[in-house]
């Protein structure tokens, strides 16, 4: 039996990549900054926060065990809202980032020869509209901290898959002529399903491919939270 974790829950993509590797008869742990989910979701679930790095980790720790990780997969990241400016300073935006390093670190001695570190990236690449600098500076160092993991000699295969972001509770920012537009710039003229890029993602852990190793993988589309 191997074992995975998710961390952040993913939302959709996320419960139905979890489902998929479950019904495999793998061990599946899930973290998640959101209370609620643990009483939905029938898959362990360990409340662990972006703002909050060394809350829950002797937690995971418990329910991962000895066992070292299949597959460590990456949907972490902070609120994305639509600003026309941003408060502040943008050195907000790096202090979780800065948590989610420091979870990678203490997660690597669990990541052997073969397992698969793989990023859920946020695109924006075909979301023209202003007013999320802040999101793009956490996707832009999401991307660089792919490429310092991609360039390890450890065995490790790494991997990224990048979506859209569609609206959501989380994304109430986005209007339905928004996402008309996202959609119309993509080769299909919509937006990826959760189940399809689910299905991609749990064919990619179990075969643990080093063809796409370091690569950035795009779905043209589909539902992130």
């Amino acid at each position: 039996m191997s074992t995975h974790l998710l961390v952040g829950s993913g939302g959709e993509t996320g419960q139905v990549l979890a489902g998929k590797l479950a019904k495999q008869g793998d061990k599946v742990v899930i973290t998640s900054h959101r209370p609620s989910l643990s009483n939905s979701f029938p898959l362990p679930t360990i409340k662990w926060d972006l703002h909050s790095p060394d809350t829950g980790l002797a937690t995971l720790d418990a329910a991962l065990g000895s066992d070292p990780l299949a597959s460590l997969s990456l949907f972490a990241h902070p609120t994305f809202r639509r600003e026309s400016r941003v408060s502040g300073t943008h050195a907000e935006i790096f202090f979780p980032f800065s948590s989610l390093i420091r979870l990678l670190d203490h997660l690597r001695p669990r990541l052997e020869d073969g397992s698969l570190l793989l990023f859920f990236i946020p695109s924006f690449s075909r979301h023209r509209a202003d007013g999320y600098l802040s999101a793009r500076l956490w996707v832009g160092s999401l991307q660089g901290l792919f490429e310092e993991w991609s360039r390890n000699r450890e065995g490790i295969l790494v991997t990224a898959i990048e979506s859209l972001i569609s609206p959501g509770q989380s994304t109430p920012h986005m209007t339905p002529e928004m996402v008309e537009r996202v959609a119309g710039r993509t080769s299909r003229g919509r937006l990826a399903t959760a189940d399809e890029i689910a299905d991609f993602a749990a064919w990619l852990i179990h075969s643990r491919n080093p063809l796409f190793h370091g690569q950035i993988l795009q779905t043209e589309g589909g539902p992130y939270f």
